[in-house]
């Protein structure tokens, strides 16, 4: 059987920027990846395209990554702290107790993006779901991603900082990262912003230099079970 990855992000891109590499990896070799997008609609986004636009390059940019069709939410963007978190938390476990995930990939805590880190500690409840429920069951492993323009501008030392502990290897799937990436109107920025296609090449460089591959995306890994 297959393994299944869920990628739990706040936003549209999010799941490209921070598991496009790894998630096309994936995807290559017969598992199934899917995104959970808290705030499908992002309604307050900057260069927002219209909704018609942003459907198309939702769906395109999945697609493009070898990813399933994702699943949009309807919370307020850039207002997740206004929901309550057992919304939260209760979406994301409809989703575990659906695919059953082998692997659950979401935010890391202390990105500077508040909705991120709201849904990251709703993503680490809704991972315990196997605890309270007989008929799900538990992840192998849960991991925090690194997200350009977010996870590398955190300024809240109390959170703790992205630590990468596991590497995947993705010098054959960065090209299709940046395609999916560029799917995204509005998204991309010129260098030297951390979203621009040199820094998101920069970083898999660098990461990859790290752990000793060509190209990488870096995890942390936060549970495992077995070794």
């Amino acid at each position: 059987m297959s393994a299944v990855n869920l990628v739990v992000v706040a936003h549209p891109d999010d799941e490209i920027l921070g598991f496009g590499g790894a998630g096309a990896a994936f995807a290559a070799r017969g598992e199934v990846v899917k995104a959970v997008i808290c705030c499908g609609g992002v309604e307050a986004r900057t260069r927002r395209p219209a909704d018609r636009e942003l459907a198309e390059d939702i769906a395109k940019a999945n697609r493009t990554a070898g990813f399933e069709s994702p699943l949009l939410g309807s919370f307020p963007n850039i207002r997740l702290n206004t929901v309550d978190h057992i919304e939260l938390v209760q979406f994301i476990e409809a989703e575990i107790a659906s695919l059953q995930p082998t692997r659950i990939f979401t935010h890391h805590p202390a990105d500077l993006n508040d909705d991120h880190g709201q849904v990251s500690r709703a993503c680490l409840a809704a991972s315990r779901l196997f605890q309270r429920r007989q008929d799900v069951s538990p992840p192998e492993s849960v991991h925090f991603m690194e997200i350009q323009s977010a996870t590398d501008w955190s300024l809240d030392p109390t959170l703790g900082s992205f630590k990468p502990n596991c590497f995947v290897p993705i010098g054959d799937h960065l090209d299709a990262k940046i395609e999916a990436l560029q799917c995204y109107r509005g998204v991309m920025r010129p260098f030297p912003h951390p979203r621009s296609e040199e820094c998101i090449r920069g970083l898999a460089a660098f990461r990859g230099g790290q752990s000793g591959l060509e190209y990488a995306e870096a995890f942390q890994t936060v549970f495992r079970r077995g070794c």
